[in-house]
């Protein structure tokens, strides 16, 4: 049976995508003293902490990842590469420095602060640049745009190969015995 490793970088950067907009999102939450569904500024206050420290700790082992699965399948170092590796830096520079403020005795947080302006656009721009480049990575030619298939208009008749994808896509299912193959 074929064994496909566990991409433990794919497993991490998820987390930190997730964990940057809720930060985020809590931040203006607390800063506002907003309470939704019952769920109070403590609340809020402590998932902004939470979560940029989880973002600054799962970085780093992300980037280490990240670096060590790349040199098994990529030859040399793409721009794209290292665009990933500066913004990953950036991150966990940023983290650091936001947690550095909100050591004990920091005081209140403005919404127009620096601290603030770093957690609701810093964070989420540099998360979102690795998520971009992320995908253009491992997607490769996947995007929004046409796809790169085009029909052989020069057979007679014109042939489309997505024509008889979709003949065979109708019928069912075969199904195989595993313990009669090796027969």
């Amino acid at each position: 049976m074929e064994h496909r490793p566990v991409h433990l970088h794919s497993i991490l950067v998820h987390a930190v995508v997730a964990l940057a907009p809720l930060a985020a999102v809590c931040l203006m939450l607390e800063i506002r003293s907003a309470t939704v569904m019952g769920i109070g500024p403590e609340v809020w206050a402590f998932l902004v902490r939470g979560s940029l420290l989880a973002v600054l700790v799962i970085s780093v082992p992300a980037i280490l990842t990240g670096i060590s699965e790349r040199r098994h399948t990529y030859v040399n170092w793409p721009p794209s590469h290292r665009i990933k590796l500066v913004a990953s830096v950036v991150l966990v520079l940023l983290t650091a420095g936001e947690l550095a403020v909100l050591l004990p005795g920091a005081g209140a947080v403005r919404l127009g602060s620096w601290f603030a302006l770093a957690v609701v656009l810093g964070n989420v721009v540099t998360v979102a640049v690795l998520a971009v480049y992320g995908l253009r990575i491992t997607l490769g030619r996947c995007s929004l745009a046409r796809t790169s298939y085009r029909p052989d208009m020069d057979l007679e008749p014109p042939a489309d190969i997505l024509d008889g994808a979709a003949e065979l896509a109708a019928e069912p299912a075969r199904l195989v015995e595993v313990r009669e193959e090796g027969r």
